[in-house]
């Protein structure tokens, strides 16, 4: 498979001492390292997808729909999960490889942060309805933080046909993976932690950790991959979905180079924090 050679280890041997240095995207980590991956996402030039995803035949979930006039409808989410899965790649990718689990946690991060920006926007933005009355919100007396839950936000998270669950564990199933992973525990922690130290930090063994923590990917990389999103899509029910297709893209182009139930772990370690977080503008901004 092309992103074997292109990677050229699994998530586990990257972890044997002989092979440390093919960590080559966040060896060194912190804000300059992750600006120096973003003067990637988007060169002057115009960039190709990877040939890593072009060589992947299989069809992401949303592709299983019969109806015409549905899978026309889909089409414009599924150029965007593309499009997206292209651009990080080749950020995150260098002559040596590419950290899949680096990849994988980026990717979670942005998709479970797109599922309370679509909510906020069709709610908030659009129908001018009061925060408190699309969310839960929740002030951490620890740390000051304030975060949002509520049955619209899980709903592109976790319970609809296309939410990132459905699409990440979905496209793992295909891929051989016979139990999943806990989703309720995830949430559970995640809800135990907020405000601490633990927040948003993925449980991952140091063998597979990610290179940074879920926030970060959020915080530089989201106002450049948000404006592909839309530029794709109109609807901002449909910018998760991009993010999820986005996943399973990934996901299928690196079968046999790290375990389903890992990689979906990483996805929805990811996911879930970063939904609950809202991030001023000016936090981003400043990234950029």
């Amino acid at each position: 498979m092309a992103i074997a050679a292109k990677a050229g280890i699994t998530g586990s041997q990257a972890c044997s001492s002989e092979n440390q240095l093919v960590w080559p995207v966040f060896m060194l980590a912190g804000v300059l390292v992750l600006k120096k991956m973003l003067s990637k996402v988007f060169p002057s030039e115009k960039l190709s997808a990877p040939a890593a995803l072009n060589t992947v035949h299989r069809q992401v979930s949303i592709s299983d729909d019969s109806g015409d006039t549905t899978s026309n409808s889909l089409l414009p989410i599924k150029k965007a999960g593309k499009e997206i899965a292209s651009k990080l790649f080749l950020a995150m990718s260098t002559e040596k490889g590419i950290h899949l689990e680096s990849l994988l946690s980026a990717l979670g991060a942005l998709a479970g942060y797109a599922c309370q920006i679509s909510v906020r926007e069709a709610y908030v933005v659009q129908l001018a309805r009061p925060e408190k009355e699309v969310f839960i919100v929740v002030h951490s007396k620890q740390n000051g933080d304030t975060y949002y839950f509520g049955d619209l936000l899980n709903r592109p998270l976790a319970e609809s046909r296309y939410s990132i669950w459905s699409l990440a564990s979905g496209a793992t199933q295909k891929l051989g993976l016979q139990q999943l992973i806990d989703l309720h525990e995830i949430f559970k922690h995640v809800t135990d932690t907020l405000g601490g130290a633990d927040f948003g930090v993925p449980r991952i063994g140091s063998a597979h950790q990610a290179k940074e923590t879920p926030l970060n990917y959020v915080i530089f990389l989201w106002p450049k991959l948000f404006p592909l999103a839309q530029s794709f899509c109109k609807n901002p029910a449909d910018w998760p979905v991009a993010f999820g297709v986005a996943i399973q893209e990934i996901l299928y182009a690196s079968k046999d180079l790290i375990a389903p139930d890992l990689a979906l772990k990483i996805v929805m370690e990811s996911a879930v924090p970063m939904s609950k977080i809202y991030l001023p503008p000016q936090a981003t901004s400043s990234s950029k």
